[in-house]
């Protein structure tokens, strides 16, 4: 127990119980003594290294006073801060039960316990507690982000489109691109169930809302070529490409995909040629090694790997070529060489991926709400691209 804070709030606690004596003294000119009772019983158990029993009595002392109401919401705050749900949600509850809470008061111990049942993982109830709660409080804003929070959750991205649009009326900036992210959310249940009218047009809504928006034209794009315009979903690349430098790398290997399907891989040959012209991003440098590798031959590939490496070293090129030379080796030379590609394999698996910059959660996925801060727009590809220095794009 954090003795610190139970010394804080036990003085707190006396001082309220002699507020409320002497409130009873003047009424009724007797001065009750059940706190200041209370209060060194508590402080014996605190002295004897039992913080637990001597909250406890703390507790049950607060809770006979309809006077100690703030104390309470900061002991049952502090409670869930701690960790400690179960009691923090007991102080809430017999808050919330009490009759003679003014409204404010009220408010106030219903979002409180919302919280403890939020981080208790029963969102429901808090849920529940959050719409009783309603709106036009102080508490307004506080509680819609909670809900919000909620929906996410839960994954109920028309209702968090509902509560994000409210929220913006307590804001200074616009949460649009967080709102075309819900819209993008329906989209892609959609497009894994073959809906494609309903995608289309959460997909419209999204591009609508934000005219930046990444997600949306690789969306866009796949629904096309979903329902077999393999032209269409490569302009939609192509543009996002243009307004993005860092979507060629990330959607390569639908773009490969359908140039194969319509039969013009040399176009997807040209394709990376163009963008490599004005992008250094290793992911597009060995798709166009594969492709020569397959069109053209190894020592092509070979040839065009060793000048980007030698321009512009990296972890993954260099992986790649000790691959490509240990394919034609023999004898005692092949044997260090698989050594070697071993080895520099395995810094190369590590090396890349994708990191949020505000929490720094790392995995090999791209997420669009990042599964350790749960913030939107915060992954960035991590990719080595120098031997010694690192330099970051972000998505």
């Amino acid at each position: 127990m954090d003795t610190y804070w139970l010394l804080l709030l036990l003085p707190i606690a006396t001082g309220s119980g002699w507020y409320a004596a002497t409130r009873a003294f003047l009424r009724q000119s007797k001065i009750q003594h059940w706190l200041p009772s209370e209060y060194f019983r508590g402080l014996t158990f605190l002295l004897s290294d039992e913080p637990d029993k001597a909250l406890e009595i703390l507790v049950t002392a607060l809770e006979k006073d309809k006077d100690t109401v703030e104390v309470q919401l900061a002991l049952g705050s502090l409670f869930r801060k701690r960790g400690e749900i179960q009691r923090a949600t007991r102080v809430h509850q017999n808050l919330v039960a009490r009759t003679q809470l003014d409204a404010s008061q009220k408010i106030h111990a219903l979002y409180e316990l919302a919280q403890d049942y939020y981080k208790a993982g029963l969102f429901d109830r808090a849920e529940h507690l959050l719409l009783e709660i309603g709106s036009g409080h102080e508490l307004d804003e506080s509680a819609k982000q909670l809900l919000l929070k909620i929906y996410e959750q839960e994954k109920e991205w028309r209702n968090a489109i509902e509560v994000a649009k409210n929220l913006e009326s307590f804001r200074e900036y616009s949460l649009g691109g967080i709102i075309a992210h819900y819209h993008c959310e329906i989209a892609e249940n959609a497009l894994s169930e073959g809906r494609y009218d309903v995608a289309g047009k959460y997909i419209q809504l999204a591009r609508f809302i934000d005219g930046d928006c990444v997600r949306g034209i690789i969306q866009s794009g796949r629904l096309l070529a979903a329902q077999g315009d393999h032209r269409g979903a490569i302009s939609e690349w192509v543009y996002g490409a243009s307004l993005h430098s860092e979507l060629p790398g990330e959607v390569i290997g639908l773009i490969h995909n359908s140039y194969k399907i319509i039969n013009a891989l040399d176009e997807y040959g040209n394709f990376l040629s163009e963008m490599l012209k004005t992008r250094d991003d290793n992911r597009l440098v060995l798709a166009l090694t594969e492709y020569l590798r397959e069109n053209e031959g190894e020592e092509a590939a070979e040839i065009f790997l060793l000048t980007k490496i030698r321009s512009s070293p990296s972890v993954s090129g260099f992986h790649r070529l000790i691959q490509l030379r240990l394919s034609k080796a023999d004898g005692q030379y092949s044997g260090d060489l698989s050594l070697l590609e071993r080895l520099i394999g395995s810094i190369d698996d590590g090396d890349s991926g994708y990191e949020c910059r505000h929490c720094g959660f790392q995995g090999k996925m791209m997420h669009w709400n990042c599964p350790g801060c749960r913030n939107w727009n915060t992954t960035q590809i991590r990719i080595r691209r120098a031997l010694t220095t690192h330099k970051d794009d972000v998505i």
